[in-house]
């Protein structure tokens, strides 16, 4: 009789604990973003740029060649940008390559400088202009607006 009652004790315990609880956030309303990222004047040749809001996974997307293309939460997001260069092999995996991120700490990461208002209404595309040596202020791209707002970073948006 005692195993069953902690049997019982112990379903009900499992069903209360992962049944009642709340839903998981859905995925963000989201909505096309395109632009470029350049690195001291030329466009960064094989990276990753993330968008992201508060309390959402971000949106990740590959910049080839200097451009990226992809969907983004629509909002006031955060932006970071990792550029990459094969870094030292792997003593424990030799044929497995890894890459090194050679991006400035201002770009990426909880200091990073760099944001995007993403609308619904577009066009959202947004320019990066990036220096190797970081940036000291605060960078905003948003749409329309095409003017650059903040140390040497000058990210811009929209079309003039």
């Amino acid at each position: 009789m005692y195993r069953f009652c902690l049997a019982i004790c112990l379903g009900l315990t499992i069903v209360w604990t992962f049944g009642c609880a709340p839903a998981p956030k859905g995925a963000a309303p989201a909505a096309p973003v395109k632009g470029t990222v350049n690195m001291d004047g030329k466009p960064v040749p094989k990276g990753d740029i993330s968008f992201g809001v508060l309390g959402v996974p971000p949106k990740v997307m590959q910049i080839t060649d200097g451009t990226y293309s992809g969907e983004a939460p629509i909002g006031q997001n955060q932006v970071e940008v990792f550029i990459y260069v094969e870094g030292p092999p792997n003593p424990r995996y030799p044929d497995v390559p890894t890459k090194t991120n050679i991006t400035p700490d201002t770009y990426w990461g909880p200091r990073t400088t760099l944001s995007a208002n993403v609308t619904k209404a577009g066009p959202n595309e947004f320019k990066f202009d990036l220096t190797s040596k970081g940036s000291p202020g605060a960078a905003m791209a948003s749409p329309g607006a095409g003017k650059p707002t903040g140390g040497a970073v000058k990210p811009t948006g929209g079309k003039p």
